[in-house]
């Protein structure tokens, strides 16, 4: 690599993202989202608010999923959503609830710390979680699904929501990554092992250095009788 390119690389690397923010009724949020420097795989870990400025209310970003995101490799905006901690607005919005769902059902956290972040209880979080499955919408559907166990069917809306992050003009990596994870474990669940590694791979094409994409996917590879796949 030329040392021109290797710059350009590098500002690339560091350029800001730039959000599309909605609040807890999916209307346009003014809140803005800080992006510190880049990890690895070039992940920006993300805050809501300035830091040391006075921010109506307590404002918690649910989205993307654990508040980390990736330069997306067009023009387009990535997709963020910001809630007042505790607002019951957010529970009647079922792209809010199943942004606060995700992480839960992919096992990253628990629900009490889903709790803890959103500011409901996590009663009120399961039973909300467990009305994504009458939901229209894939993601949001597919979510609700594979929390209460039924995999077949959340595999399938699962596929259809990952191919619609993937076909979109401009691919946003926090986009993709969680909906290849979730359908991965769908497909886990549903012994479909192949399948599985191949999804896992997706999300590890995302997020190079995540080490539970690479876990899930060896995994998989070593269910579906191909441990050497695994190097």
């Amino acid at each position: 690599m030329t040392p021109l390119i290797r710059l350009f690389a590098l500002l690339l690397a560091a350029a800001p993202v730039h959000f599309e923010v909605t609040d807890a009724r999916g209307k346009t949020s003014g809140v803005p989202i800080e992006a510190e420097a880049p990890d690895a795989s070039g992940w920006f870990h993300l805050s809501a608010g300035k830091p040391g400025a006075k921010t109506k209310g307590n404002p918690v970003l649910v989205w993307p999923m654990e508040a980390t995101a990736a330069a997306p490799d067009g023009p387009e905006p990535v997709p963020a959503i910001v809630i007042q901690k505790g607002d019951t607005k957010a529970l009647e919005n079922p792209r809010v609830v199943a942004a606060i769902a995700t992480p839960v059902v992919l096992g990253f956290s628990s629900i009490d710390d889903s709790a803890s972040l959103s500011g409901f209880d996590k009663v009120t979080l399961a039973k909300a979680f467990s009305s994504l499955t009458a939901d229209k919408g894939p993601f949001e559907r597919g979510v609700g699904l594979l929390y209460t166990g039924k995999v077949d069917e959340a595999a399938e809306v699962l596929a259809v929501a990952l191919r619609e992050r993937q076909r979109q003009l401009t691919r946003v990596p926090s986009e993709i990554y969680p909906l290849a994870m979730l359908y991965g474990r769908a497909l886990m669940a549903e012994g479909k092992y192949d399948p599985a590694a191949l999804a896992f791979a997706v999300a590890l094409q995302q997020k190079t250095q995540d080490d539970r994409a690479r876990t899930a996917r060896n995994v998989a590879l070593v269910k579906a009788g191909k441990p050497e796949a695994t190097k």
